[in-house]
């Protein structure tokens, strides 16, 4: 099994499709969506998608036929901790709550593992300390 995470583009007359639905039937695949944004306009996604590889490429590129722009996201955010200031900037921006504050020290700490990359944090940074690597 693989664990990989996209972000889908919609365009208006496909915001309709049951695309989730159809990567589970069809694909064997389980999405997890990390976040959507969609209305009769279009709109953005980012699905984690769990199956494997041949599976994954398969129901993207059923996506694609659909007309849904697919982009694989290989960044992922890295802090600096020499230049993080611990402000909190982060924990309050992030949709995926990947930042948490410990009551005692008042330190922000940051979870790899719930980030979506979606560059929120890097732009509330006061300190620069978040990048996409």
């Amino acid at each position: 099994m693989a664990r990989r995470k996209f972000l889908l583009r919609f365009r208006p007359n496909i915001v309709s499709e049951p695309v989730t639905y159809l990567l589970v039937k069809d694909f064997g695949l389980i999405p997890n969506v990390l976040r959507a944004s969609i209305n009769d306009r279009g709109g953005k996604m980012v699905i984690e998608v769990d199956g494997k590889p041949s599976e994954i490429a398969a129901g993207m590129s059923f996506l694609e036929t659909k007309g849904v722009e697919v982009q694989e996201l290989m960044e992922c955010v890295e802090r600096d901790e020499g230049r993080c200031t611990h402000c909190g900037m982060c924990v309050s921006i992030c949709p995926v709550e990947a930042f948490s504050v410990d009551k005692g020290t008042w330190k922000v700490s940051f979870d790899k593992e719930r980030c979506i990359a979606c560059g929120m944090c890097i732009n509330a940074c006061p300190p620069k300390a978040m990048q996409l690597m």
